[in-house]
C-alpha cells in the first residue's frame, strides 16, 4: 500500500484492489504530497476505504505549508476531519492556503493510516513576488505583526493568529519592501471575517519606489470601497513599477487589519535561470533580468556576449508558459544597430541551444535606449531565446521581459495521440476544459457537428465515451473553449459523426482541474 497509491488517479476504495495508500499501526501517521513547488490551494479531496474500518480516518488533519518541521506536520491546518463516509470522497476548502507540501496526519494517537484517493485543485503561486519582501507597518495590535500578511494563509478570522493588525491610529499603514522594483499586474488582499470588515472601507493601495511620508506618497493603485467579510479581492495595478507597496487609510483614526496580502508581478523572466552563447567581461547573462532597464552599458547593467558567430542569449523559465509578449531594451550609449536581425526563439527543446524553437519576431532595429515590445501571440514555451543569426556580433540586452501565464494546466502536451482523432493522457484527469483552435485559410465549416468525447474507454477507438460537447461552428482560424465540468478520462476524443468529411485541428488545449 505505497505512498503513490493515493495520487494514481484511481478511486477505488476496495484496499485489496490495490489502489490505497496505507501506513503501519503508528503513533501520529502521516502521508506527504511534496508538489516541488508553491501553489495555492483550494480544496483537498479525500477517498476513504469502503470496504472496512472507516472510522481510522476520523480526527486526521490536513496541513499544508512549505515548511518539513515535524514532516510538514507542524504547517498551517486546512482541516480535521471529523469523518468520511465508507467508500465516499470529500471535499474540504483550504480558501487559498499557499504550501509546497500537503500533509494528511493523525494526530495523537496509535493508527492506521489509509488513503484510497487524495486529490489537490490548485494554481501554482509562483508570480506571488509579496513572499520574497520584508514588510512594516506603522503600529503592531499584540501579537498580530506585519508578516503576518505574507504568511501565505488567508485564513481571515483574527483569532487564528494569521492577520496584521495596527493599533487605533490617524493613517494606519503597512508597507511591503520588494527588495527591487517589480512591475505589479495585481494586488490580492484578504479582510478579517469574524469582525468589523467596514475598518479596510477607503484604504488606498501605493506603488512606488520613494519612501516619502513612509512610501505613502507614491502613486496610487487603487482605493478600496470595501471587501466583504473574509473575502480576497483582486485590485488591477496594471504594470504600474515599484519598490514599496503601501496600503494606507488615509485622514482617519483607525485599525489597519490585513489577513494576507498577495502581489502577482507581470515580468515572468525574473523567475527563471538565464546564460548566453559567452560573456564579454562582466556583462553576464543575469544582467538582462534584474528589473533595470538602465541602457549605459558602463551602469552594469546590460548583458553581453563575445563578438562571436551566431550569439545568443536564453532564458529558462523552469516550466511552459504562454507567452503574450517579449520586451528588449536596446543598448544607449553605443552601437544600437548591432541588435538588429535578431530573432526571439520560444519553445519547450535544447535542440541548438534552443535556437531551433519557433521564431516569435524579427528585431529589424530598436532605437539606442529604447524599449521595444514583440507580440508573441500566447506561443508555449519554457526556454526563450535571442539569437542574431548568421553573422559574427556582439549581443547586448539591457533588458529582457516577459509577459505570460503558466500553461501547465493544458495537459494535452503530456499525452500521445492518434488519428482520427484521439488524445491519450496516459492517466485520468478530471477536465476542466478543452479549446479547439480551427484551420484560418480554408474550409471552417467541416469542424460542424463535432464532437468532443471523454472517458476511459477504448471502445470503438474511444467514441463511445460520455460527450462533453458538440461543436456547432467555429469561425475561421478562432479558438474555442468547451467546458466539460470536471469530466473524468484518460482520453479525449474529437470525432465527427455520422457523415464522411476532413477533421482538421490546428491546435487542442487540455486543461484539468486537479493540480496532482
Amino acid at each position: 500500500a505505497k505512498p503513490e497509491n493515493a495520487i494514481d488517479g484511481n478511486r477505488a476504495s476496495n484496499y485489496n484492489q490495490g489502489s490505497c495508500a496505507c501506513t503501519n499501526n503508528n503513533l501520529n501517521p502521516w502521508w506527504r504530497l511534496d508538489l516541488l513547488k508553491t501553489y495555492k490551494i483550494n480544496t483537498v479531496t479525500i477517498t476513504n476505504r469502503q470496504d472496512c474500518c472507516p472510522e481510522r480516518i476520523n480526527g486526521a488533519e490536513i496541513r499544508i505549508g512549505n515548511s518539513l518541521n515535524d514532516n510538514g506536520n507542524a504547517n498551517p491546518r486546512c482541516a480535521v476531519i471529523s469523518s468520511i463516509a465508507a467508500g465516499a470522497s470529500q471535499t474540504f476548502a483550504c480558501n487559498g492556503m499557499e504550501g509546497r507540501y500537503i500533509n494528511i496526519v493523525i494526530p495523537g494517537r496509535t493508527e492506521y493510516l489509509t488513503l484510497c484517493e487524495v486529490e489537490v485543485d490548485g494554481t501554482l503561486s509562483e508570480t506571488n513576488v509579496a513572499r520574497l519582501g520584508q514588510v512594516a507597518q506603522s503600529s503592531t495590535y499584540g501579537n498580530a505583526k506585519p508578516e503576518n500578511a505574507i504568511d501565505g494563509n488567508r485564513a481571515s478570522n483574527y483569532n487564528q493568529g494569521s492577520c496584521a493588525c495596527t493599533n487605533n491610529n490617524l493613517n494606519p499603514w503597512w508597507r511591503l519592501d520588494l527588495l527591487k522594483t517589480y512591475k505589479i499586474n495585481t494586488v490580492t488582499i484578504t479582510n478579517r471575517q469574524d469582525c468589523c470588515p467596514e475598518r479596510i472601507n477607503g484604504a488606498e493601495i501605493r506603488i512606488g519606489n520613494s519612501l516619502n511620508d513612509n512610501g505613502n506618497a507614491n502613486p496610487r493603485c487603487a482605493v478600496i470601497s470595501s471587501i466583504a467579510a473574509g473575502a480576497s479581492q483582486t485590485f488591477a495595478c496594471n504594470g504600474m513599477e515599484g519598490r514599496y507597496i503601501n496600503i494606507v487609510i488615509p485622514g482617519r483614526t483607525e485599525y489597519l487589519t490585513l489577513c494576507e496580502v498577495e502581489v502577482d508581478e507581470t515580468n515572468v523572466a525574473r523567475l527563471g535561470q538565464v546564460s548566453q552563447s559567452s560573456t564579454y567581461g562582466n556583462a553576464k547573462p543575469e544582467n538582462a533580468i534584474d528589473g533595470n532597464r538602465a541602457s549605459n552599458y558602463n551602469q552594469g547593467s546590460c548583458a553581453c556576449t563575445n563578438n562571436n558567430l551566431n550569439p545568443w542569449w536564453r532564458l529558462d523559465l523552469l516550466k511552459p508558459y504562454k507567452i503574450n509578449t517579449v520586451t528588449i531594451t536596446n543598448r544607449q550609449d553605443c552601437c544600437p544597430e548591432r541588435i538588429n536581425g535578431a530573432e526571439i526563439r520560444i519553445g519547450n527543446s535544447l535542440n541548438d541551444n534552443g535556437n531551433a524553437n519557433p521564431r516569435c519576431a524579427v528585431i529589424s532595429s530598436i532605437a539606442a535606449g529604447a524599449s521595444q515590445t514583440f507580440a508573441c501571440n500566447g506561443m508555449e514555451g519554457r526556454y526563450i531565446n535571442i539569437i542574431i543569426p548568421g553573422r559574427t556580433e556582439y549581443l547586448t540586452l539591457c533588458e529582457v521581459e516577459v509577459d505570460g501565464t503558466l500553461s501547465e494546466t493544458n495537459v494535452a502536451r503530456l499525452g500521445q495521440v492518434s488519428q482520427s482523432s484521439k488524445l491519450d493522457l496516459l492517466k485520468t484527469y478530471k477536465i476542466n476544459t478543452v479549446t479547439i483552435t480551427n484551420r484560418q485559410d480554408c474550409c471552417p465549416e467541416r469542424i460542424n457537428g463535432a464532437e468532443i468525447r471523454i472517458g476511459n474507454s477504448l471502445n470503438d477507438n474511444g467514441n463511445a465515451n460520455p460527450r462533453c460537447a458538440v461543436i456547432s461552428s467555429i469561425a475561421a482560424g478562432a479558438s474555442q473553449t468547451f467546458a466539460c465540468n470536471g469530466m473524468e478520462g484518460r482520453y479525449i476524443n474529437i470525432v465527427i459523426p455520422g457523415r464522411t468529411e476532413y477533421l482538421t485541428l490546428c491546435e487542442v488545449e487540455v486543461d484539468v482541474k486537479s493540480s496532482q
